[in-house]
């Protein structure tokens, strides 16, 4: 390691941590738009308001792990993310379409990257859209910032 310069500081390294985890929620009701309210408990910290702490967090990854799926006419599962700004207005800092940047149709694994600029608030929430006939989606939700 090369010795450090006279006057500048050295970087520091500020690990990921998770902010917000729930597994086998089951997400149903078509047209049904929800967010992670009081009948989900974040599993990191127990809390069940909703709202996710981001305040320590410049950027994040939110991570949709869809493991089952049932309905007819094609069920789809459209995940975003939130922040609330000083009067209490939620504002989708996501993809406008999902996290993924599509509507989620099919088993396995999505995520969006949350920049920066997107995160700099208070508060967090994850919210998500199910449509189709009878649509039943089994998933967990994780979301990790930096």
């Amino acid at each position: 390691m090369p010795p450090a310069l006279s006057g500048v500081p050295m970087p520091n390294f500020i690990a990921s941590q998770e902010l917000f985890r729930a597994d086998g929620l089951v997400l149903t009701a078509a047209g049904n738009t929800a967010s992670t309210g009081a009948t989900v408990t974040n599993q990191v910290n127990g809390v069940t308001t909703g709202i996710i702490n981001v305040q320590s967090a410049a950027n994040g990854l939110l991570i949709v792990n869809v493991s089952a799926i049932s309905g007819t006419s094609t069920p789809t599962l459209a995940v975003f993310f939130d922040v609330q700004d000083a009067f209490g207005n939620w504002v989708t800092v996501s993809n406008a379409t999902s996290i993924g940047g599509t509507a989620i149709t099919g088993t396995g694994v999505v995520s969006g990257n949350l920049s920066a600029t997107s995160i700099a608030a208070y508060n967090g929430r994850i919210r998500w859209t199910v449509s189709g006939t009878n649509p039943s989606f089994t998933c967990s939700l994780d979301l990790f910032g930096r």
